[in-house]
């Protein structure tokens, strides 16, 4: 193995009910903690400083990794990277940046972005540019804030419909972006390449030198499915994992081993892995958490690799 992977908790996904509610999204990062299996936690903006550097305490004397999304927010206010309008764009990137102050001062080191929705093939390629200037500009500031700036492609014609989605042209994209400003990689997720139906060897083979992190997220493939897209579902539980969706374990220990056989993006200490699967009002969020937890140790250990 070129490099070994480490166990991230997906905490803002899993306990997404949660997610405005700080004082109970501490207990929750408290609580994961004394699992003593996550090297790694997602968790989304903590606007109370007091709570920030209460996470960043935190994260600093367990020794994780902290990871954070602004995609919700960004989504919330119906902004864009990517907008051909510049009012539109300048407010996402306003947007963008007070997030990753708030980030920095919360002690995280990946800090991720939406692409925004793909507005059509007439304007697709002039799309991809403003959003190639958002992320350059965006990456320098991170830059000056200790964070690495991540990007996760999404599908673009099945489900999201997002403007950066096929893996080999998002890396062509993407390849002068990261020359540029070495802090900028890209986030896999096997849901979004599996709906977009690109094989998951070849999507990891290109899009390996700029992996910074990965999800393991389940799916529905078949359009005739009421449950189809990228609904972040369940994955399949012990003993035998049984699921609708496409992701077993053994395909699990595959895209570990096959991403744990590529170095490490240059600049990266170490990449992580979490199961993303989304908590809903009236779930037992503890149960998905320890679900998800034994589904990526299954994963592992099919896989032959210490977790």
């Amino acid at each position: 193995m070129a490099q070994k992977l480490l166990t991230s908790g997906h905490l803002l996904e899993m306990f997404m009910p949660y997610r405005k509610d700080e004082a109970r999204m501490l207990e929750v990062l408290r609580r994961a903690v004394k699992l003593d299996f996550y090297k790694g936690v997602e968790l989304g903006t903590f606007f109370d400083a007091k709570n920030r550097k209460a996470v960043r305490d935190i994260l600093e004397a367990n020794h994780l990794n902290g990871t954070t999304f602004v995609t919700p927010y960004v989504k919330e206010n119906k902004l864009s990277l990517s907008d051909l309008n510049e009012d539109g764009r300048q407010k996402a990137i306003a947007l963008v940046k007070e997030h990753a102050g708030y980030a920095a001062e919360t002690g995280y080191t990946n800090f991720g972005v939406p692409s925004g929705d793909d507005p059509g093939a007439e304007k697709r390629e002039e799309a991809k540019k403003v959003l190639a200037d958002s992320m350059v500009e965006l990456a320098d500031y991170l830059k000056g804030l200790g964070l690495n700036l991540t990007i996760e492609p999404l599908d673009r014609y099945a489900y999201k419909k997002q403007l950066i989605g096929p893996m080999e042209e998002t890396t062509q994209w993407f390849a002068p972006i990261h020359e540029a400003c070495p802090n900028a990689y890209i986030h896999w997720d096997s849901a979004h390449e599996a709906l977009g139906k690109t094989n998951l060897d070849d999507s990891i083979t290109w899009a390996s030198p700029y992996i910074a992190q990965f999800h393991l997220c389940n799916a529905i493939l078949d359009t005739e499915h009421p449950c189809f897209g990228d609904l972040h579902m369940d994955v399949g539980t012990a003993p035998d994992f049984t699921t609708e969706g496409f992701l077993s374990p053994e395909i699990g220990a595959h895209i570990l081993k096959k991403i744990a056989s590529y170095d490490k993006p240059a600049g990266i200490k170490d990449v992580y892995v979490s199961v993303e699967v989304l908590g809903h009002p009236g779930d037992d969020l503890w149960l998905k958490e320890k679900n998800a937890r034994e589904f990526l140790m299954k994963c592992f250990d099919l896989a032959g690799m210490e977790y």
